[in-house]
């Protein structure tokens, strides 16, 4: 009995070292052939709809604070808006939204509003950073219109900018 026992135990941890074996094994296979270039997928990144997005956030002063050390422990409400190819200025769908977003932070007393691009700019060329730059202040603009005071809004500039 006690010889079964073992063996069992024996078969059970080899069978587990085996299989984490197998695991690593093609965990750490490298990618295959062919690779992508480097240059050709932080291009195909910077082309969609993701450049073209700009984010609205805002912190909740009701909302809970997360456990932390006090830096940056609120939790950001974030608003994406979406801008047409090739479009600077908010369309009707996008002023719509931001009407909404309007009310949403001077109806809620959100504070600490952010607009910035968004990260896939990062990967992005000059002129479409200068664009996203350019779709920031107009969505700023938009929500001064709509009653959000210019006091409360904080426009983060893109990489293109000269700050």
């Amino acid at each position: 009995m006690k010889r079964l026992m073992i063996v069992t135990a024996l078969g059970f941890t080899t069978a587990i070292g085996a299989a984490l074996a197998a695991k690593t094994a093609v965990a750490s296979d490298p990618m295959p052939l062919p690779r992508p270039a480097i240059e050709n997928t932080a291009a195909d990144a910077a082309t969609g709809i993701e450049t073209r997005m700009i984010l609205v956030s805002a912190v909740d002063p009701a909302a809970s604070r997360a456990s932390g050390y006090g830096i940056d422990d609120t939790t950001r409400i974030t608003f994406p808006v979406y801008f047409a190819e090739g479009r600077t200025q908010p369309g009707a769908d996008a002023r719509t939204v931001l009407r909404a977003v309007a009310e949403e932070i001077t109806y809620r007393g959100l504070t600490d509003i952010t607009v910035a691009p968004s990260p896939a700019i990062m990967h992005a060329d000059y002129e479409t950073q200068e664009a996203a730059e350019r779709r920031a202040a107009a969505v700023a603009e938009t929500l001064m219109e709509n009653g959000v005071p210019e006091r409360w809004i904080a426009i983060q500039p893109g990489l293109a900018s000269d700050v």
